[in-house]
């Protein structure tokens, strides 16, 4: 078994941090992209004020500013109370500064080597004990590697359990299988949980399927969602994970209930019709948050479900009209009248209606949004704040969305950042993913927020246990 000491609290070195926006300092020439990489949030707010009033922060100037706001936010990562930021879409352009922190003995080594390979990188020998172990774990891909890999998943750090996961994921082997299910009830770390079960949909077959319906009795709702999606992948759906989605999604209407019946329509599998009506049931009323998510992410091309999510444009609930509008504006179909209700929503009503509401109208185009949005950025709470800036991004206005990379707060600084480098050819699944990038997770929990939620109309019941099938192999699980 390996065995590692969690990451240590020591804050990544201060010369290190300032030698390498030195480097990259050399190559910037605007006041805004200096201001950046030095770390003065005063001087940054009025570089790009100032660079806003001289005309000189088109898009392109405004992504080298965030990519030397993101460098520096990553060199700067410091102390147990720091979280190393969400990558996945733009990795690629801090490759510098990653590999920086890689080979740092900072505890965001592991994370940052992590991230380089999730890319293709090879990240440089670091000097942290715990980063040269995730590495390793990462690598430990294919049956020739596997008793180390499993070894790795009962590592006491969990960068490199998180990495042995993400290698058994690639490596699909059955031999896996055990310590995975295991990892997936008991590792306490609920991303390392959410690992296990993706790797688990990679090895696939039935004992994985009927694994999983035990897993599910201790899960939570968001492991839960992990299993869904597993049973609906192509290495399970056949053997018997479709019919644990019709039995979830047949059940009363919850928000699992209606991301079971999800998985089957967008595939068009289950028992003819059966996943369609789940969803016209609840877009038709019953459970609120079970409606907001099929109204967010139920298929456009179905001419029922497209008419049930159209008729709530006119919704007296805020979270129900702003969501219809969302899926009208995506399709272009959102007339004046539909415009004119949002703009009344941004009008009057609360903090959170009225945000959501501009970023709706921005999606679809409407430039009468962007002042409101363009005060949004002073916003009290920060996902309004990144909203506005995205919304704003939406609507090629750079210089106004510009004005967040200098937030107070480095979560908004971050999360937009990243959102401006990312390639802006990449596929997004749903309409909340492309229309709010990386506030797509909590836009749910925003429409959720204090005067926009509607009372449910019954109590919600648990989701039951799905059922195993009847024949079980090796032994008939209870």
């Amino acid at each position: 078994m390996v065995n590692v000491r969690t990451s240590r609290a020591r804050p990544t070195d201060a010369l290190a941090s300032m030698a390498v926006c030195a480097a990259l300092l050399g190559a910037c020439t605007s006041a805004p992209t200096r201001a950046a990489l030095s770390g003065d949030l005063p001087s940054l707010k009025a570089a790009v004020a100032s660079a806003e009033r001289d005309g000189q922060l088109g898009e392109s100037r405004v992504r080298d500013v965030a990519e030397a706001v993101l460098a520096r936010e990553l060199v700067s990562l410091s102390g147990p109370a720091e979280r190393f930021p969400d990558l996945t879409h733009c990795s690629r352009h801090v490759r510098s500064a990653l590999e920086q922190l890689a080979q740092s003995e900072s505890e965001f080594a592991a994370p940052a080597a992590l991230a380089l390979i999730d890319v293709g990188v090879s990240p440089p020998s670091s000097e942290a004990p715990a980063a040269r172990l995730a590495v390793q774990a990462r690598r430990s891909e294919g049956a020739a590697r596997g008793a180390a890999r499993r070894d790795y998943m009962l590592s006491g750090d969990v960068d490199v359990r998180r990495a042995a996961l993400g290698a058994a994921a690639v490596s699909a082997d059955a031999s896996d299988e055990s310590a995975l299910l295991e990892a997936a009830r008991l590792d306490p770390d609920p991303e390392a949980r959410k690992l296990a079960v993706r790797a688990l949909g990679a090895i696939g077959g039935e004992v994985i399927v009927l694994g999983l319906v035990d897993v599910w009795q201790s899960a939570g709702e968001d492991l839960r969602r992990e299993i869904l999606a597993v049973w609906a992948s192509p290495a399970c759906s056949s053997h018997g994970g479709d019919e644990q989605l019709v039995n979830v999604a047949e059940q009363a209407a919850s928000e699992l209930s209606v991301a079971a019946a999800l998985e089957l329509e967008w595939r068009g599998a289950g028992p003819a019709g059966v996943s369609t009506q789940v969803l016209l049931r609840v877009l038709r009323g019953g459970d609120s948050p079970a409606r907001r998510l099929a109204l967010l992410e139920a298929p456009w091309q179905n001419s029922e479900l497209r008419a049930a999510i159209t008729k709530h444009a006119e919704a007296d609930d805020a979270a129900t009209q702003l969501l219809s509008s969302l899926r009208l504006a995506e399709h272009g179909a959102l007339d004046s009248e539909g415009a004119a209700r949002l703009a009344k929503l941004a009008e009057a009503g609360t903090p959170a209606q009225a945000v959501l509401a501009r970023a709706v109208l921005a999606r679809a185009g409407n430039a009468s949004a962007r002042p409101g949005l363009r005060a949004d950025l002073a916003a009290p709470k920060a996902n309004q704040r990144v909203l506005a800036a995205l919304a704003l991004i939406s609507l090629d206005d750079w210089p106004g969305a510009a004005h967040a990379l200098g937030d107070d707060s480095p979560e908004v600084r971050r999360a937009v950042a990243c959102h401006m480098l990312a390639d802006a050819a990449e596929e997004r699944e749903t309409a909340a993913d492309r229309a709010f990038g990386p506030m797509a997770p909590e836009l749910l929990a925003m429409l959720a927020d204090a005067g926009v939620r509607t009372p449910d109309v019954a109590p919600k019941k648990p989701v039951a246990t799905p059922k195993p099938r009847a024949r079980v192999e090796p032994k008939p699980r209870q």
